[in-house]
């Protein structure tokens, strides 16, 4: 019977630790912000789905020429991202800050994790995603084009993909994640995300 028990504890601590999530948005809402033309403030959202706590979210956009800028919310677990007709810019999703929004680093350890996931509720056209991950100033990127689909999927991303811009970057203690989800369609960008995850 110890045996039992001592193996089933095993297992439940494999499993438990098999997945970390980055964010799930259940936490640190965000009542519906619309960005204009140009940088927008950068704000700061705490909670226990968020890696270390803390996030923070700045958007830039770069053309709005009928000032249908862009909405953004965070509620009901879901980052939800509407860019308007013809309006081009990106949204930034930051982790490893502090309630500043400046650099706090979170030393993650992501050796052994192998893919880094994004479960997308609904995407409505072909976007931009980047990503960029650091370990000091050192950093590796990663970008792709997320393919114009409707309903719930999953983006997977193999670690292995990222391309380091610095030799000595590793995934051993990552201080720093930033991701980048652009608006490069003409006839602009809905967007919503539920869970970002590293297993």
């Amino acid at each position: 019977m110890k045996n039992i028990i001592i193996c089933t504890a095993i297992l439940l601590t494999t499993i438990m630790n098999a997945q970390l999530v980055i964010d799930d948005f259940k936490t640190g809402t965000i009542n519906k912000k619309t960005y204009g033309t140009g940088s927008g403030t950068v704000t700061t959202q705490s909670g226990t789905g968020i890696v270390k706590g803390i996030r923070s979210i700045n958007a830039k956009l770069n053309q709005n020429p009928n000032d249908h800028g862009l909405q953004l919310s965070i509620k009901n677990g879901l980052l939800t991202l509407s860019y308007g007709y013809d309006t081009r810019g990106t949204t930034y999703v930051n982790y490893g800050v502090d309630k500043n929004g400046k650099n706090k680093p979170m030393n993650l350890n992501l050796k052994d994790y192998k893919t880094l996931k994004i479960e997308f509720e609904a995407k409505s056209t072909v976007n931009g995603l980047n990503i960029q991950v650091y370990t000091g100033n050192r950093r590796a990127t990663f970008g792709d084009h997320v393919r114009a689909r409707e309903g719930k999927f999953v983006k997977e991303i193999p670690l292995k993909d990222f391309n380091p811009i610095h030799k000595d970057f590793t995934f051993s203690d990552i201080d720093y994640i930033r991701f980048q989800f652009d608006s490069r369609s003409k006839t602009g960008c809905n967007m919503a995300i539920n869970k970002i995850w590293v297993e």
